[in-house]
């Protein structure tokens, strides 16, 4: 992925799936992310036409920026929540 004119990468796992919540829990484990953030996890869910997107982390130092250009990247390239339980 591309984020501020930068090449990033990202490897993450699907840690949970949640049918009732309709919630997706990923967890980051390897690429730039884990540079800034000793630990990463996103977490999506969806009630009726609402996805909300929730970041859990844990920055290495105060001085690392919030994650906001992942967030915009996230926003404009992940599938609906719904659309991933209904494939499993």
């Amino acid at each position: 992925m591309i984020v501020d004119g930068k090449e990033k990468f990202l490897k993450h796992v699907i840690e949970a799936i949640d049918s009732q919540k309709k919630s997706i829990t990923w967890k980051v484990i390897e690429g730039n992310v884990l540079k800034l953030f000793n630990s990463f996890t996103a977490i999506t869910s969806s009630e009726h036409q609402w996805t909300t997107l929730t970041f859990v982390y844990e920055k290495k130092t105060e001085y690392i920026p919030e994650p906001l250009t992942i967030l915009c990247y996230d926003q404009r390239y992940r599938g609906s929540p719904s659309q991933e339980i209904e494939n499993r």
